[in-house]
């Protein structure tokens, strides 16, 4: 090594054999350390940046995990709406059903009031199409149609309603209530009069009863008579429109007076025999368009 400096000696001395000597370049430890360091620190560099590269990974993993999870949370949150939206749609169809049953009776019912109430069916204001189609896709179509069906059945029964009111109304102008009690004596037509002896057309009916019976209005209306008239004696003829107008003669006391308003079977005498009577009774007539009816044709029994 005292010769060349430039270079570095290993002695390699065995048992058995001869002292090896292996000359390398001074210069060779510092390239071979260099080289080290280099390797080294490539070596860290490559399994920091695949270490980063992992963790990278792993949180794009999680990620892609977490979503899943999410989306799967939310597959399940909408298969639960799914089956609530299901079960609701069972409810519709059955209130559906519930509904259409209930109409079917409401119609029946309606129809039957109508015939009672002495209505024509369908009721004034047009006919209501009560057919319609309700096999539909989907209850909230069938809703919306039901929903509609209610609408025209709100109208046609408000319209019954109106009918129904005005044939009321009217039947309170009809005089069919008898106007007293007691035991009828003389029909309406021939008859022998019981003063002359004579056949004669009886314009009315007689009730007999007791001196002082309550006489009562056959039906609403106005008072357009109240006094003595000649041989009915004290008298009351009421004006029911409609073109019936009702007498009630020979009364004992008269307890309202020309213009006014009556109600059905609202009390306005008490039975008598003034004028031309044989004895305490009331006598009756209805005129029809100024015409006389047989009362018994239009009193209820």
């Amino acid at each position: 090594m005292d010769k060349d400096k430039s270079k570095i000696s290993i002695l390699i001395v065995p048992h058995t054999q001869k002292v090896k000597r292996i000359s390398i370049p001074n210069w060779f430890p510092k390239a071979a350390l260099g080289i080290l360091s280099v390797i080294i620190i490539s070596l860290v560099l490559y399994i920091k940046i695949s270490l980063n590269y992992q963790s990278n990974l792993i949180e794009e993993a999680n990620q892609k995990i977490a979503l899943i999870s999410n989306l799967e949370e939310e597959n399940r949150n909408k298969e639960q709406k799914l089956i609530s939206l299901e079960a609701e749609n069972r409810q519709l169809l059955k209130k559906t059903e519930e509904v259409e049953v209930k109409l079917n009776e409401i119609d029946k019912l309606q129809r039957r009031l109508e015939k009672l109430a002495g209505i024509d069916s369908p009721s004034r204001g047009g006919v209501i199409d009560r057919n319609i189609e309700m096999d539909v896709s989907t209850p909230s179509e069938e809703m919306s149609i039901v929903s509609e069906v209610l609408s025209d059945k709100k109208l046609e029964l408000e319209i019954f309603i109106e009918d129904v009111e005005a044939q009321f109304e009217y039947l309170e102008t009809v005089p069919d209530l008898i106007p007293t009690s007691g035991r009828i004596t003389s029909k309406y037509g021939n008859r022998r009069d019981p003063f002359t002896r004579r056949i004669q057309f009886h314009q009315g009916i007689d009730i007999a009863g007791s001196s002082g019976t309550s006489i009562n209005a056959a039906a609403k209306g106005t008072v357009i008579f109240a006094g003595r008239n000649g041989g009915y004696g004290r008298t009351v003829i009421i004006d029911h429109g409609n073109g019936y107008k009702t007498l009630y003669a020979h009364n004992r006391e008269i307890l309202v007076k020309k213009g006014d308003m009556v109600e059905k079977g609202q009390l306005i005498a008490k039975m008598g025999s003034s004028g031309r009577s044989t004895g305490v009774h009331l006598h009756f007539e209805i005129h029809k368009n100024n015409k006389t009816i047989d009362p018994l044709s239009l009193i209820n029994n």
